[in-house]
C-alpha cells in the first residue's frame, strides 16, 4: 500500500507532466496562429501585387506582361469576375428596393388590419 508521501510524490509528477504538456500546446499554438497571421499577410500582399499587374495591364502600361498567354487568361478572368460580381450586386440591390416596396405596402395592410378596415388596406396595397 502506497503512503501519503508517495502518492503526493506521485500526483505532483503527473501534474508536472500536465503543465509541461500545456506549455508546449500553447506553443505550439502561438506558433500557428502565427504562421496563419503571415499566410494571410502573403495573400494580402500577392492580392495587392496582382491588383497592380491587372491594373497596368488594363491601363495598356504592363509593356512584355501583356504577350504572356498566362496572365491574359488571368486578366479575362478578373474581367469575367468583376462583370459578375457587379451583375450580383445589381441583383441584390433590386431585390432590397422591391423589399422596401413591398414592406411599406404589407405594413399598411397590417396597420389597417389591426384597426379593422380590410378594405382600406387592399386599397392602398394596390395604389402602391
Amino acid at each position: 500500500m502506497a503512503t501519503k508521501r508517495q502518492i503526493t510524490e506521485v500526483l505532483k509528477e503527473r501534474f508536472a507532466n500536465v503543465a509541461e504538456h500545456g506549455r508546449v500546446l500553447g506553443l505550439a499554438l502561438k506558433a500557428r496562429a502565427d504562421i496563419a497571421v503571415t499566410r494571410r499577410r502573403l495573400r494580402s500582399t500577392l492580392a495587392d501585387l496582382g491588383e497592380k499587374v491587372y491594373t497596368c495591364m488594363e491601363s495598356g502600361q504592363a509593356g512584355e506582361l501583356v504577350n504572356d498567354p498566362l496572365l491574359v487568361s488571368f486578366q479575362e478572368r478578373i474581367t469575367g469576375l468583376k462583370t459578375e460580381l457587379r451583375l450580383q450586386e445589381a441583383g441584390v440591390k433590386e431585390i432590397v428596393e422591391e423589399r422596401k416596396k413591398g414592406g411599406e405596402g404589407a405594413e399598411k395592410e397590417k396597420v389597417a388590419e389591426e384597426s379593422g378596415d380590410k378594405e382600406k388596406a387592399g386599397k392602398e396595397s394596390e395604389d402602391v
